[in-house]
């Protein structure tokens, strides 16, 4: 072979590479565009509405947390307030408040209200703007997040003075998982842990047998 062959195929094995690294890199930056235009907090909320099953928990500590679970015409809104234990029912048109430290239930007739309370506000949150997207470590790993400006819902800690003009929120997502809300109030930020599950089990709407009523 010749040097003005060698020559040849060095350059055509150059020029190939380029164009292998020029792939790479505009496929690489189509997703991360895609990525970043995707919102990920609308397509949870669809596909909340859509199946009607899903469990969500949201937890500031363990004596400070609550899960909403629902199927279908069905819901549990299970609560620790301070570690008092409390739980809505929602089945059969009607409410039950089981009260853990006591062992007892009411009941409120024809009451649904808690029923699709969740989607709503995830709904009404993001039908107000189009959030401000970006990347966060937390807790050493990076992960994307949708803020929305003047949103306080999810705030747990109710002792602090929130004022929404001054207060965002941000919903943390690893893939399409939400894994974190945080809450930022001034130069004072909550961050609670998210837990989403889209499997509930029928258990969960039951009212413990050893429970009475009133």
């Amino acid at each position: 072979m010749d040097k003005k062959q060698k020559i040849f195929i060095i350059s055509v094995c150059v020029i190939v590479a380029i164009i292998i690294v020029g792939l790479i890199v505009y496929v690489v930056t189509k997703n991360e565009e895609e990525n970043v235009s995707e919102n990920r907090l609308s397509n949870m909320y669809e596909k909340m509405i859509q199946d009607e099953t899903y469990s969500i928990t949201i937890q500031l500590d363990d004596n400070n947390k609550y899960t909403v679970s629902r199927k279908g015409k069905v819901a549990n809104i299970d609560t620790y307030n301070d570690g008092n234990h409390t739980a809505n029912i929602i089945k059969d048109g009607n409410t039950y408040l089981l009260m853990y430290n006591t062992k007892r239930y009411y009941t409120y007739q024809n009451n649904v209200t808690g029923l699709g309370e969740l989607p709503s506000q995830l709904n009404e949150i993001i039908q107000s703007q189009e959030p401000e997207k970006g990347k966060e470590k937390i807790d050493g790993k990076n992960y994307r997040y949708e803020e929305y400006k003047g949103v306080s819902d999810f705030l747990m800690n109710t002792d602090e003075n929130v004022s929404e003009e001054d207060t965002n929120t941000r919903f943390y997502f690893d893939g399409d998982d939400l894994k974190y809300i945080r809450t930022i109030m001034g130069d004072k930020s909550e961050l609670i842990r998210v837990d989403v599950s889209y499997v509930v089990n029928d258990s969960a709407f039951e009212i413990p047998s050893d429970f009475q009523e009133g």
